[in-house]
C-alpha cells in the first residue's frame, strides 16, 4: 500500500494548481510541477529560493504575502487572496493563494499547504471590461457636453424670440400681422418641445429631480389630458377618450403627469387611423393605468429598445415630426425615480397598450389635494428688476418684453455695470435676473450674489440657463435661486418673478 503522504504527493503533482507544502518553520518542503508552468522557474530552482516564494511575487505586493505566510506558519488558513505573479520571462501574472495547516493524528501542526490559482486569464478579461466600460464612459460624456453644448447654443436665439414674440403682444398689429406671430409662436413651441426633451434626459441624468410624492384624485390628471390632447387627436382624425375613475393614487403628479402624457403623445404620434384610449385598473393595492392605441405596433424584439435615447420603431428617415426618439427614454428614467414599473405589451399592426402601475389609497381621498395648482399669472407694475447677460440681443429682447409690463429694467452685460446703473436708482430693485453663463467663466449665481452684497440687502434672485450638462444643472439648482431654462414662456417668466418676490407665509 502506498503510504498516505506520498499517495497525497503523487495525486498533487498532476494538480493544475500550484501546490506547496512548508514545514513549521515556513520552509518549503515540496513543491509540484505546475509552479513552472506558471512562473517559469522549476521546483528546483524554487526549492533553492531562501525566501520562497516571495522572489516570484510581485515586489508591490510582496508584503502583504509575507504577512500571510507568517499568519499560515501559526496556524491560521485563508482563501483566494489575489496577488501578482513574477515570471522568470518578465511577463506579470496573477495568482489567487489559499492556505491551511497540515496537522498529524494528535492534531499537532507539522506545516501549512499553500495552493495557487491561476487568474490571469480572468484578470486580463476584467481589465478588458473595464477598459471598455471606461470608453464608454468616455463615449457618453462627451455625447452628453455635445447635446448640452448645442442645446445650449439652440437655446440662445430661441430665447430672444420668445422674448421679441412676448412683447408683441402689446402692440397692435393688423390680422396679417397677427397671423404671422402666431405662426412663429407655434415654431417656438415645436422647437421648445424638442429641446425640453433633451433637458428632461440631462436634469434626469443629474439628479436634480426629487420626487414629492402625495395623495391625489387620478380624475384630475385624466381631465387634464382630455383637455391637453383632445385637440390634437382631432387633427390627425383619431378618437382619444379617457374612461372616469374615481381612485386616489400617492405619487408625484407633476412628474407621473408628464410621464402619462409622453405615453399619451407617443400613442398620438404613432397612430395612423382608429383611436387612443387612457383607463384604470385596479390591481390589489396598485393603480394600473393604461394607455391604448391602434397604431402601428411594436415588434417584440424591439419591446426593450423602444426605452433607449433616439430609438424610433419605422422612422429611419429620422422624420422630426415623429419627435426626436426621447421621450420613451424620459420615461423610463422617471418611471426608475418614481419606482413606479412602466409596461407595454404590442402587436404588429393592431396597436399597443403601455401601462403604469401606481399605489392605490383606498377611502375616500379627503386627504388628496389638487392635481396642480397654477394661479393667475398677474402684473409687475412699479416693480424695478434687474438683468443681467453677457449677449446683447439677449439682454435687449428681455427688456422689451419686461418693459411691456410698466415695470423698470435695469440692464448690464456684467454684474459691475448693473451695479454703476443702479447708483442712481431711487430704492433697490424687487428682484435680479441673470443668464447663468457669463463671460470671464462668471456665472449667474456669482453676479446676483455680487449685486446683493453690493447693494447690501438679500434681493430675490433667477437664473435663466440653456445648459442641459448635468454638473451645471447641479451647480445651477443647489444655489437656491429660482431657475428656469430657455426657452422661457414669457408668461412663465412673469409667473417667477411674482414668486420669488413674494414673502413666504
Amino acid at each position: 500500500m502506498i503510504p498516505a503522504d506520498r499517495l497525497f504527493e503523487t495525486i498533487a503533482n498532476y494538480t493544475y494548481d500550484w501546490e506547496t507544502w512548508f514545514s513549521a518553520e515556513g520552509r518549503a518542503l515540496w513543491i509540484n510541477p505546475a509552479v513552472e508552468r506558471m512562473t517559469g522557474f522549476g521546483v528546483e530552482d524554487c526549492l533553492e529560493m531562501p525566501d520562497y516564494p516571495l522572489p516570484l511575487v510581485h515586489p508591490d505586493d510582496r508584503p502583504m504575502i509575507a504577512r500571510h505566510l507568517a499568519s499560515a506558519g501559526e496556524g491560521s488558513s485563508g482563501n483566494d487572496v489575489e496577488f501578482r505573479i513574477m515570471r522568470k520571462d518578465g511577463a506579470i501574472g496573477w495568482a489567487a493563494v489559499s492556505w491551511q495547516p497540515i496537522l498529524d493524528d494528535d492534531m499537532n501542526a507539522l506545516g501549512f499547504r499553500t495552493s495557487m490559482r491561476d487568474i490571469s486569464q480572468r484578470k486580463q478579461a476584467e481589465e478588458a471590461l473595464r477598459r471598455a466600460m471606461a470608453d464608454s464612459e468616455r463615449a457618453g460624456n462627451a455625447k452628453s457636453r455635445f447635446l448640452a453644448a448645442a442645446s445650449h447654443d439652440l437655446r440662445q436665439p430661441l430665447q430672444a424670440m420668445s422674448m421679441f414674440v412676448g412683447a408683441l403682444d402689446h402692440i397692435e398689429t393688423d390680422e396679417q400681422s397677427a397671423g404671422i406671430i402666431e405662426s412663429i409662436r407655434k415654431c417656438l413651441r415645436n422647437a421648445d418641445e424638442l429641446l425640453d426633451a433633451l433637458l428632461d434626459v440631462s436634469r434626469l441624468d443629474a439628479g436634480v429631480f426629487t420626487p414629492d410624492p402625495r395623495d391625489f384624485a387620478v380624475a384630475d390628471l385624466l381631465e387634464i389630458l382630455e383637455t391637453a390632447y383632445q385637440g390634437t387627436a382631432s387633427e390627425k382624425g383619431l378618437r382619444f377618450r379617457t374612461v372616469a375613475s374615481d381612485a386616489i393614487v400617492h405619487s408625484d403628479p407633476a412628474m407621473l403627469g408628464r410621464m402619462i402624457q409622453n405615453l399619451v403623445s407617443n400613442a398620438i404620434r404613432y397612430t395612423g387611423e382608429g383611436g387612443v384610449l387612457v383607463g384604470c385598473r385596479r390591481r390589489g393595492d396598485k393603480l394600473r393605468i393604461e394607455i391604448w392605441d391602434t397604431g402601428i405596433g411594436i415588434p417584440e424584439d424591439q419591446l426593450e429598445l423602444i426605452f433607449e435615447e433616439f430609438y424610433q420603431v419605422g422612422n429611419p428617415e429620422r422624420d422630426r415630426t415623429r419627435g426626436l426618439g426621447l421621450g420613451l427614454a424620459i420615461v423610463r428614467r422617471q418611471s426608475r425615480l418614481l419606482d413606479v414599473p412602466v409596461r407595454v405589451t404590442s402587436r404588429i399592426g393592431k396597436g399597443s397598450v403601455f401601462s403604469v402601475e401606481v399605489p392605490l389609497i383606498e377611502g375616500d381621498g379627503a386627504g388628496a389635494l389638487p392635481f396642480i395648482d397654477n394661479g393667475p399669472v398677474g402684473r409687475l407694475d412699479g416693480l424695478m428688476l434687474v438683468a443681467i447677460d453677457d449677449e446683447p440681443v439677449q439682454l435687449e429682447a428681455i427688456r422689451a418684453f419686461l418693459s411691456t409690463s410698466n415695470c423698470t429694467v435695469v440692464t448690464g452685460t456684467t454684474p459691475m455695470e448693473a451695479a454703476a446703473k443702479l447708483k442712481s436708482a431711487r430704492h433697490l430693485p424687487d428682484a435680479i435676473i441673470a443668464d447663468y453663463r457669463l463671460r470671464d467663466h462668471l456665472t449667474g449665481v456669482e453676479a446676483i450674489d455680487f449685486l446683493r452684497q453690493k447693494l447690501g440687502s438679500k434681493i430675490p434672485g433667477i437664473l435663466l440657463t440653456g445648459d442641459t450638462e448635468p454638473g451645471r444643472i447641479l451647480e445651477a439648482q443647489s444655489s437656491g435661486y429660482a431657475l428656469l431654462h430657455k426657452p422661457i414662456e414669457p408668461d412663465r417668466l412673469i409667473g417667477t418673478i411674482l414668486a420669488a418676490i413674494t414673502p413666504v407665509i
